[in-house]
């Protein structure tokens, strides 16, 4: 049982109690708070009948009572399983089973008629909010009165004696394509990326950082552990809305921004109608998918602030790369590897390809996760028994060793007729168009190509352009054979819980 957040807690906290934690709308908790809160939150988990494979779900938004029962369960060791709130009842179901959840957190805003007999399995049930509670069956606790358990002065929480080979924590992948997968990791892999993360962008106890992607996604665990190891201020945001986001950074003099690229375009088009002061602002962060090099130039030159961008995987704790303070954003780079990793580029055969050419990036390192829970076949094909985990994407590094994502996901790598098509080469070309504010780029089946290649893209408002506009801009500056055979407009891309386009469902929606 390692405790490093709980560590961090108490070392701030014997400092600086009064230093704001978390800021959770009009809430504001400070660290001597939210340690408080932690601990009562943990003596009480001690109070459930608990069993060596018991395990703790939590299905919230961000809110101040997600990072309270999260820090808690790691504090005492019991396994935690942050929930997807955007997937659907039946993937939730799916997950509760998988991972062997008998421990709910849960937010009443999810509590509707048609779930109650979903939350009625859990045998224990901790519920956020005004919902009612004897629709959940036996086994509901108020979140308040939970805390409460504990008395004026916690009772000494003790660490859970869990079963052999089950993990700190299991983070579900999104499923876009199949049913999520279970990612083991383990605490200290947490608190060795967050370690390296702070070194290569400077964070302080200064900084207060918006956090509006899910804490439930990687990314946003990651940030969330990345602030409070280096005491500065989480400001949680619910919901990935550039108007919020602005305002947020204006109220709360932010200091540091992490988004998915896909909002850039949307919150710099706002931002340049006026009214917001984005000054305190020191950076921005980009991760999730790549992010195009005209986009990260506009962030600059209209907002005045550099965006670093990163890279990671879910099953790496996350990050794998960052650009750092020092040498800036190198365009087109995700970023030095961190020292604690290991980076190969490898051809179809899985043998070292020389610096400079693209192949598959593979990964070793003390943050690579354990396997895929209950799931020891998808485990031996992603991870080799040297301990090299295949991450599907396509990329090179340079002389310097700073890594590139050269051609996007393996997976969505599209063949017409014999020839390679990168997607992102021709999304990073049709973002340089001035009158488009979102891109994605994806092959379709064909009889006669094999595949096809299908744009889709979404106008700036109040802007006018056609299909055949945009195939005569890209045979300017495409090679023949990547031009797209179809353009379709979109009023909106589909987008998962970190902002990331889902394009399984813009090669299936029969445009």
């Amino acid at each position: 049982m390692s405790q490093f957040l709980y560590r961090h807690l108490q070392d701030v906290s014997r400092k600086n109690p009064n230093h704001p934690a978390i800021i959770d709308g009009d809430v504001s908790l400070s660290y001597g708070e939210l340690l408080d809160s932690v601990e009562r939150f943990a003596s009480a988990l001690n109070r459930l009948n608990l069993q060596p494979d018991s395990k703790i779900g939590i299905l919230c938004v961000n809110q101040k009572e997600y990072l309270i029962g999260y820090i808690a369960a790691l504090t005492v060791g019991l396994p935690a399983i942050p929930m997807n709130c955007m997937l659907a009842p039946e993937t939730l179901a799916y997950i509760a089973k998988d991972a062997g959840i008998d421990v709910l957190l849960v937010d009443s805003i999810f509590l509707k008629p048609e779930t109650a007999p979903f939350f009625q399995t859990f045998p224990h049930k901790i519920l956020i909010g005004t919902g009612d509670v004897e629709s959940l069956g036996a086994g509901v606790f108020r979140f308040e009165a939970f805390l409460e358990q504990a008395g004026k002065t916690p009772v000494p929480f003790q660490k859970h004696q869990r079963a052999e080979g089950i993990p700190d924590a299991i983070l579900y992948t999104s499923g876009t394509t199949a049913r999520p997968k279970g990612v083991m990791l383990n605490e200290i892999q947490f608190e060795s990326n967050a370690e390296q993360v702070i070194a290569q962008l400077d964070f302080t106890a200064n900084d207060r950082v918006i956090v509006a992607l899910p804490l439930f996604h990687s990314f946003g665990n990651m940030m969330a552990w990345v602030v409070l190891k280096a005491g500065g201020t989480l400001i949680l945001v619910r919901q990935f809305a550039p108007k919020t986001l602005l305002t947020k950074v204006s109220e709360c003099k932010a200091t540091i921004l992490p988004l998915a690229p896909t909002l850039y375009s949307f919150m710099v088009d706002l931002y340049g109608r006026g009214g917001w002061d984005v000054s305190s602002l020191r950076f921005c962060i980009s991760g999730g998918a790549a992010l195009p090099t005209s986009l990260l130039d506009r962030v600059r030159q209209v907002m005045g602030v550099s965006v670093l961008e990163g890279y990671g995987l879910t099953e790496t704790s996350p990050v794998i790369a960052v650009n750092t303070l020092t040498e800036g954003n190198v365009p087109g780079s995700v970023g030095p590897i961190l020292p604690n990793l290991q980076v190969k580029i490898t051809d179809e055969a899985g043998i070292s390809v020389p610096q400079g050419e693209v192949g598959e990036i593979h990964v070793k390192g003390e943050t690579v996760m354990q396997g895929y829970w209950n799931l020891p076949e998808e485990t031996a094909e992603t991870i080799d028994a040297e301990g090299w985990l295949k991450t599907g994407d396509l990329g090179h590094q340079d002389e310097r060793g700073r890594l590139y994502i050269s051609a996007g996901r393996k997976k969505d790598l599209i063949i017409r007729a014999g020839e390679n098509i990168s997607p992102l080469a021709i999304e990073n070309t049709l973002l340089n168009h001035p009158d488009l504010m979102e891109v994605a780029v994806v092959g379709v089946a064909d009889e006669r190509a094999g595949e096809r290649v299908k744009a889709c893209v979404v106008k700036k408002p109040d802007t006018e352009i056609s299909e055949s506009d945009l195939k005569t801009f890209c045979r300017k500056h495409l090679a023949a054979f990547m031009v797209p055979d179809r353009i379709c407009f979109y009023e909106e891309l589909p987008k998962n819980a970190a902002g990331k386009i889902v394009k399984a469902q813009l090669r299936e929606d029969g445009k």
